[in-house]
């Protein structure tokens, strides 16, 4: 996630090379370089985790414009769909080609159910979460479909109760990384696990369907520093379930029992509005961040300018000015709102946090002054 990041980086600012990638899976090798001496810009991983995992491509594209900055360090996860090229003009199959010559996969009238298991069943991480089997059930029966338990899948209660449950499904242990990878790729209909490994598979497949759940890692309403949810692509279907926890798979009843029939449909829409971020945008506040205008306003930070120019102001508007609420230029919020009256109104309202936060979403584009 972090190199398709990356890609959709430079064929934005139509520049630069990429370095320091390492995905044995697709033997993508870029060689790592030498920064020592070197002043670049740091998209650090505590301020992508607070942007739901989005990385500011406009933003920064304007940013690098007016400093000399030499590289740009993406430091965190990246686990935001909005970051990666558009799959209607990005050749994903070239770059990602299929891993084996094995045409190995669910086919038409299958409904293939990716299992994670390993590591996962210790509880590792509260968000790495089993799927109850109730919605398999209900899924299989809305498709008609013949299901395909494909995975990890190691001895467990959970395993015991899949296989008591569908006597007739079909259960195909993990085959390794590549062979696991391809056959939820080239696969028809697809019910991922709650795993990143999961996800790229089923997204970068040719689906006809795909049925997603939205729980653990893949709800931004529990994993906020996350958004996987594809909303434009029509091959999804949501299912919202309930905030629940791992625990130790001995124990998974205990999580697994209350929530087994309370996750439901929910619509595109619906689901678009669920998750729309209440915070200010740090990509709309860098677009129109101005150097010189933060360091008049901060004249604490003339050191910092001294030593690293305009590239260590843009670092710490990222890392902490913009979180703090500083000011990336010059605003005047008592001309602004004198000058623009619904501006003003929309703001009491809570349409926006302050003035300033309405200047940089949509005034600026209304033509509006700051000062």
């Amino acid at each position: 996630m972090m190199y398709l990041t990356a890609l959709n980086l430079k064929n934005t600012l139509g520049f630069g090379t990429l370095r320091h990638v390492h995905i044995p899976l697709f033997n993508i090798n870029i060689p790592d370089c030498d920064l020592h001496g070197m002043i670049g810009l740091h998209d650090r991983n505590s301020t992508n985790g607070q942007l739901r995992g989005e990385f500011p491509i406009g933003g920064y594209n304007k940013a690098i414009q007016q400093c000399d900055a030499s590289f740009l360090a993406l430091e965190g996860f990246y686990q935001n769909v909005n970051n990666f090229p558009d799959r209607n003009t990005f050749d994903y199959d070239r770059e990602f080609p299929a891993l084996s010559d094995v045409n190995d996969h669910g086919g038409e009238d299958d409904l293939v159910i990716n299992i994670r298991g390993g590591d996962i069943l210790k509880a590792i991480h509260p968000h790495y979460t089993q799927l109850p089997p109730e919605f398999y059930e209900a899924l299989i029966a809305r498709t008609g479909k013949h299901p395909i338990f494909y995975g990890q899948l190691d001895p467990s209660p959970y395993l015991e109760e899949l296989r008591q449950r569908f006597p007739n499904a079909t259960f195909i242990s993990s085959r390794g990384v590549e062979r696991d990878f391809d056959f939820i790729r080239k696969s028809h209909y697809i019910v991922p696990a709650l795993s990143t490994f999961s996800w790229l598979a089923t997204w970068l497949s040719n689906a006809k369907k795909i049925f997603f759940p939205v729980a653990g890692i893949f709800s931004p309403m529990q994993h906020p520093s996350a958004m996987l949810l594809p909303f434009n692509d029509k091959r999804y279907e949501f299912f919202t379930f309930p905030i629940y926890f791992a625990r130790n798979i001995q124990e998974y009843r205990e999580y697994m029992d209350p929530i087994r029939n309370l996750w439901e449909y929910t619509d595109t829409d619906t689901l678009r509005e669920m998750c729309k971020s209440k915070e200010r945008s740090l990509d709309a506040a860098l677009n129109l961040f101005n150097a010189n205008n933060y360091l008049n306003l901060y004249p604490e930070f003339t050191d910092l300018y001294q030593k690293f120019g305009a590239t260590g102001l843009i670092n710490h508007f990222c890392e902490a000015g913009f979180w703090e609420g500083r000011k990336p230029f010059f605003f005047d919020e008592t001309s602004y709102s004198a000058r623009y009256p619904m501006a003003a109104l929309s703001v009491a309202q809570g349409h926006y946090r302050n003035m300033l936060d309405h200047y940089i979403n949509i005034g600026h584009k209304m033509g509006y002054r700051a000062v």
